[in-house]
């Protein structure tokens, strides 16, 4: 049995992890078998109904026939009383008995585009699963595009540490815990901390329960130090979460400009045409060219590729990773990353040395050839020559600085790295186990 969470939360508090982590907690209690961890899944970035990061939640079980009923009635129960009443929420549970095959497609595009709620609407029609919530026809495409991510084949780990709704969070001395915690496990653990802007970034500052996400590739050592955290930050729970964050598998798909859509998150390669312009607040904006058409390019300073960008010009080879928005005069794509695939050396015309003392001639006028000022050396060849002036941009993979990951966004820490596969022992997966 699979159970797909989405839209729980609001902005003004709750969260869709936390929904799924008390629907967990339930199903354990009743001694209902994992088959994997839970999934935090993230989805399409760039999506404009967003509440906060786009997440949804699966759980995936091993289940008995009689048991159907009262799991459903337990997710119905959970669904009701940890939601948010709030007129952006759309909280939805999806129960999907069986293989989950057809909603893989579901899940991929979820990633990379806007889908309708319709088309998914049907979908789940055909493999009989059952729905529950979902008045708004929003949540429903989060909760089966979780359900169809499984089994991930590309995943990170996250501990996630919750205090009770309603409840304050710790502050005292947690970002020098975290920073304790960073020193003496990274890279193992990551994305804890941007040193250049001296931010911790495990720790959310928004109204929902979660008190830190710690992130890794070894859900072991995740599990090693849940207990110890969850007691110096008076952490009610904790859960270790099988996810899709850091692998960056939004931007895994190539589109030509002309195929481009608002809301994508996809990658386009092409040449930069003309310079860059530089904006207020130094954000910049390249002109990208391929076969099919041309897209304005935005490198924001949040960034940090704002430098990198500066430095392209016309005729450069380039790939940009990002979301496109719609904008009053077209659309704009708003790098991530980008990828310098060939920088062509810049050529300047100047005039030829002298042969007998190696200073540089002086034109005799238009078509009049050159001389020497110096030794007075003459030439009658009116052909100036090319010099090609070295690059100070390599080739190479630029990604963005911590501070503007998205959740999806790889840190450089993850890339080449292959993720510990671990079984769901319950365990390891929550921190107290429920009795």
């Amino acid at each position: 049995m699979h159970i797909g969470l989405d839209d729980t939360d609001s902005p003004y508090g709750l969260c869709t992890t936390y929904t799924g982590s008390i629907l967990l907690l339930e199903l354990l209690r009743r001694r209902i078998p994992l088959v994997d961890y839970p999934y935090l899944v993230r989805l399409n970035p760039n999506v404009p109904f967003k509440t906060r990061g786009n997440g949804a939640v699966s759980l995936h079980f091993r289940c008995e026939d009689g048991a159907v009923d009262e799991i459903e009635e337990v997710v119905e129960g959970v669904l009701e009383a940890y939601s948010e009443k709030h007129a952006k929420t759309d909280p939805t549970a999806v129960i999907v008995r069986g293989p989950v095959k057809e909603l893989r497609t579901v899940y991929r595009r979820a990633l990379t585009e806007l889908l309708t709620p319709s088309y998914v609407e049907n979908l789940l029609r055909k493999l009989d699963a059952r729905v529950i919530g979902g008045h708004k026809a929003r949540g429903v495409v989060g909760a089966a595009a979780s359900v169809g991510a499984y089994k991930l084949e590309v995943y990170t780990y996250e501990l996630l540490l919750y205090t009770t709704p309603g409840t304050p969070k710790p502050v005292d001395n947690m970002e020098d815990d975290v920073i304790e915690l960073d020193r003496l496990l990274r890279p193992l653990t990551f994305a804890n901390i941007d040193y250049a802007s001296s931010r911790v970034l495990a720790t959310p500052r928004g109204p929902d329960p979660v008190i830190a996400g710690i992130r890794s590739a070894n859900p072991i050592i995740l599990s090693s130090i849940a207990r110890r955290l969850a007691e110096k930050w008076k952490a009610a729970f904790s859960v270790v979460f099988k996810t899709n964050q850091a692998t960056g598998c939004h931007l895994s798909r190539v589109k030509n400009i002309g195929e481009l859509r608002p809301y994508d998150s996809t990658v386009v390669r092409g040449r930069v045409v003309g310079p860059p312009t530089v904006l207020k607040g130094g954000h910049v904006i390249l002109k990208l060219v391929d076969a099919t058409g041309e897209v304005a390019c935005a490198i924001y300073s949040e960034t940090g590729l704002q430098k990198i960008a500066k430095l392209l010009r016309d005729g450069d080879s380039i790939e940009v990773g990002g979301g496109v928005q719609p904008r009053s005069h077209g659309i704009t794509l708003n790098a991530e990353y980008l990828r310098i695939l060939e920088t062509p050396p810049l050529v300047k015309l100047e005039n030829p040395r002298c042969p007998r003392c190696g200073r540089r001639l002086k034109s005799s006028g238009k078509g009049k050839g050159f001389k020497c000022e110096v030794c007075g050396f003459k030439t009658h060849s009116s052909g100036k020559i090319e010099v090609k002036i070295p690059r100070f941009l390599d080739p190479g993979l630029y990604l963005q600085r911590p501070l503007a990951y998205r959740h999806l966004s790889p840190p450089a820490e993850v890339l080449g790295t292959t993720p510990l596969p671990a079984p769901p022992i319950p365990e390891l997966v929550v921190w107290p186990h429920p009795a």
